[in-house]
């Protein structure tokens, strides 16, 4: 009998997720590339500039803004895949200042030229606490700095489906996510990881199923929300690649450009 373990949401999400699952996403290196690209010219960073690379994961951009030769810091709330990302820059001889945070409790003042939040890393908790992240993300700015917040655009989410995918030890298995239609949220569904080399099946915890959902902001709320944050300009995108292109219901993502 195969030994069953349950793990939380920064256990399940930085190992199996954002280290095994995403490494063998076909291409993976060159989407990463194609958003770093697409980030630099939008937010107008040459070298030298200052970037705040806000649930940085393990580093997969930070590292390549930081090839670009940019200064950059980024953080996340997994120490696990921080060790992944100092490990990274290490290897490839870049300085990256990486250090264990929640993002609901950033405490910097006005440090950065440009922040971003990528891969919809916003909205994973309530209003309050989703403002208060803006709030943070704008005192870390210096006057005239900008915020970029890549995220799924609410009008035409990508179509889920239950799947198996081979990684490397085994095999995950994702179900998938429901839309929350009357909450403006998306909800998180249960994952589970068949360990073949060594006989174990990972599931997630209840901890881990509770911090899976996604609050779907539509672009007059975020507009709505950084303008009382105090931004002074927004910007929409359809796409978080070049060439630039307009935000509208049927694009494939829904990229914000803010300016303090």
């Amino acid at each position: 009998m195969m030994e069953r373990v349950e793990l939380g949401w920064n256990e399940f999400w930085a190992e199996i997720f954002r280290v095994k699952h995403r490494g063998s996403i076909p291409g993976i290196q060159q989407y990463d590339e194609m958003v770093v690209d697409f980030c630099i010219e939008v937010l107008n960073l040459g070298k030298g500039k200052s970037v705040l690379d806000i649930a940085c994961g393990a580093g997969d951009q930070s590292v390549l803004f930081a090839k670009r030769g940019l200064n950059v810091s980024g953080f996340d709330l997994s120490n696990c895949l921080i060790e992944v990302a100092k490990k990274r820059a290490g290897e490839a001889g870049l300085k990256v200042d990486f250090t264990p945070a929640d993002m609901r409790e950033m405490d910097f003042k006005e440090r950065f030229e440009a922040a971003v939040l990528l891969s919809h890393s916003f909205g994973f908790f309530n209003h309050e606490e989703n403002m208060g992240v803006l709030k943070g993300t704008y005192k870390a700015l210096a006057k005239g700095g900008r915020l970029l917040l890549d995220l799924m655009n609410p009008y035409n989410l990508p179509r889920f489906q239950k799947a198996w995918t081979k990684l490397e030890g085994g095999y995950l298995l994702t179900e998938p996510h429901v839309i929350d239609a009357p909450a403006g949220v998306l909800r998180g569904r249960p994952a589970t990881f068949v360990d073949t080399e060594s006989g174990r099946i990972t599931l997630m915890n209840e901890d881990a199923m509770s911090n899976n959902d996604i609050r779907m902001y539509t672009a007059l709320e975020i507009t709505r929300m950084l303008k009382e944050v105090g931004f002074s300009k927004t910007e929409f995108y359809g796409q978080n690649k070049l060439p630039r292109m307009p935000y509208a219901s049927e694009s494939e993502r829904m990229v914000v450009v803010a300016t303090k």
